[in-house]
């Protein structure tokens, strides 16, 4: 009986150690799955070392020479990615190549589908144009655009600071919703003027898409003698 008994207190032990096992293997995989979802949130973020610039001769959403012979007005939306290819990919040759030169001033605009989450990351980015740093802004939301969370209000906090806005005028225009109601007038302006999607550019009135963006301006510039 004896025999017996110590048999059972061993198989005991043993079931007890092995479920202890398999609570530590459950807990590990937990921690390493917790882990690799953070990693995989923040990694991007981290990793991301562009640097984030505006341009010498912008007022607010504008830039170069308001007297130009040529306006262009970009109508874009923040969740866009034709919209974020221009802006990281285009944009600044197309600022050297017309702005810069005094042929064209631009203005960019946002064009909201719907008041999904794009219209925080519109309100920001208008927001920081009252300190003359919407480009810095708009550059930096596209950047983080693709991650989970871009539009999150703690992102766009910290997008905020990265471009050196004043905190307390930024976090005072949001509040106020004085932008918000400027994103949604920009909106409407545009549904006006027919725009449809993004990104499209009014050209001295007439309305294209960036694949005939250019062709277009030069077509202005020499209607205009330039």
């Amino acid at each position: 009986m004896a025999q017996k008994n110590t048999q059972r207190e061993l198989l005991k032990a043993q079931r007890e150690q092995e479920a202890h096992k398999r609570t530590i293997g459950l807990l590990i995989g937990a921690f390493v799955l917790i882990a690799a979802v953070l990693l995989i949130y923040f990694l991007p973020r981290l990793l991301n070392t562009t640097k984030v610039s505006g341009y010498t001769n912008q007022n607010g959403r504008s830039v170069g020479d308001p007297n130009a012979p040529v306006k262009v007005v970009e109508f874009s939306n923040f969740g866009c990615s034709h919209c974020r290819t221009f802006a990281l990919e285009t944009e600044e040759q197309f600022v050297k190549d017309y702005v810069d030169t005094g042929k064209v001033f631009f203005t960019y605009s946002v064009f909201q589908f719907n008041e999904d989450e794009t219209i925080k990351a519109a309100e920001a980015a208008y927001c920081a144009g009252e300190q003359n740093r919407f480009f810095e802004m708009q550059k930096i939301l596209f950047e983080n655009s693709t991650f989970a969370g871009a539009f999150a209000d703690n992102s766009i906090s910290s997008y905020a600071k990265q471009v050196g806005l004043d905190m307390t005028a930024f976090n005072q225009c949001l509040e106020s919703d004085s932008q918000l109601d400027d994103v949604r007038a920009d909106t409407e302006n545009a549904r006006n003027l027919g725009v449809t999607g993004t990104p499209m550019f009014d050209v001295n009135g007439t309305i294209v898409y960036s694949t005939t963006l250019e062709e277009t301006i030069e077509a202005a510039l020499a209607a205009a003698g330039n």
